[in-house]
């Protein structure tokens, strides 16, 4: 599947023949079982990664935007692959790989445009991979790598929420909201999910937040002080921006911290400054890509493993939507976009 230009109505995505490709040194060929179809995928397609990568300071007259300062990741050249994650098995390894270690071994990979997992063969490097435990079915082992990490990242590792404090989340029942609402389970904070709609808009409410505010009927902020007893949250996870994101900035405590993972109303909001002034509230910025890439081996060596024990623990599960096969990806991206959406949606290579 190949995205020749950005597009809103998906016509940029066109399924084409390729030969079968050979690794590198260094390098591994993976046969991919399922891959994910998630919102990050539509940014590319849609073109606003470049967008928004193209107002960042260092990117001011340069011809091809990149998404580091070091200008060492510059966003792809169409076509490209899209396609953040997916599960499959290493079936060929390049010189200077370890071929004992990898080769036959179920793994889930993390890639992304120009050569994403929306193919039948991914070339890719070993740091790229994780083995799957294998109790994990291929379902759930296609989405362990962005949202899982995003959500344990965001919450353990950049957030640092703690034992009994507060986090609220908007987009209470996406995937990775609801995956931050069983990290808060396992290590004892506690969440809010932001959810809209007349009634409950999943079918497992027990993976919602321990309280859950539904923004159509209830007062946000009202709620928010009522179940944290007036002093409102230490910390809030938003995804979607404008007037839900002004609300929750002035939902945080003294002190209080919000981090912007995504854009799913818009990429810009209203912003009160003195809700951060009188709090001595901090607002800042993730994105998955950039946070991994700046750490060390030991650091993301930790991280892996402690998503690997989680994962393996069935607590990262997610229910899925439905699976297409790779002939009907536009179909899957569609069915992405619906409203209402009970699940994830996969393409299946099998």
């Amino acid at each position: 599947m190949t995205l020749n230009h950005v597009s809103d109505d998906l016509s940029g995505l066109q399924v084409v023949d390729a030969p079968e490709p050979e690794p590198g040194p260094g390098m591994l060929r993976v046969r991919m079982t399922k891959a994910a179809v998630h919102p990050s995928d539509l940014n590319y397609i849609r073109g606003e990664y470049r967008e928004a990568i193209e107002r960042l300071i260092w990117n001011l007259g340069e011809e091809r935007p990149s998404f580091d300062v070091e200008r060492s990741k510059l966003h792809p050249q169409l076509p490209c692959i899209p396609g953040g994650e997916g599960v499959g098995v290493v079936d060929a390894c390049g010189a200077d790989v370890n071929s004992t270690q990898w080769l036959g071994k179920r793994v889930a990979l993390f890639a992304g445009p120009p050569s994403g997992t929306w193919q039948e063969y991914v070339i890719a490097a070993p740091a790229q991979l994780s083995p799957v435990p294998e109790a994990l079915p291929d379902e759930q082992a296609a989405l362990m790598m962005l949202n899982p990490l995003t959500a344990l990242i965001a919450t353990r590792h950049v957030l640092g929420v703690e034992e009994g404090q507060w986090l609220l989340m908007s987009a209470g029942a996406s995937a990775v909201s609801k995956l931050a609402a069983a990290i808060g389970r396992h290590y004892g904070f506690r969440t809010i999910s932001l959810v809209r709609g007349e009634k409950m808009p999943d079918q497992f409410p027990e993976q919602l937040g321990d309280v859950v505010i539904n923004t159509e009927s209830q007062d946000l902020r009202e709620e928010v002080k009522r179940v944290t007893g007036g002093r409102g949250v230490e910390f809030a996870l938003d995804c979607v921006g404008g007037s839900v994101a002004e609300q929750m900035i002035a939902s945080l405590t003294d002190g209080g911290r919000m981090l912007l993972y995504g854009t799913l109303a818009g990429p810009s909001m209203q912003l009160f400054s003195r809700d951060l002034m009188m709090t001595n509230a901090t607002v800042g910025g993730f994105y998955l890509p950039g946070w991994l890439a700046a750490q060390t081996p030991a650091k993301l060596g930790e991280v892996m493993g402690e998503l690997g024990r989680l994962s393996a623990s069935g607590m990262f599960n997610v229910s899925i939507a439905a699976q297409f096969p790779l002939a009907d990806a536009v179909a899957a991206v569609r069915a992405s976009q619906q409203s209402g959406r009970s699940g994830k949606i996969l393409l299946d290579f099998d």
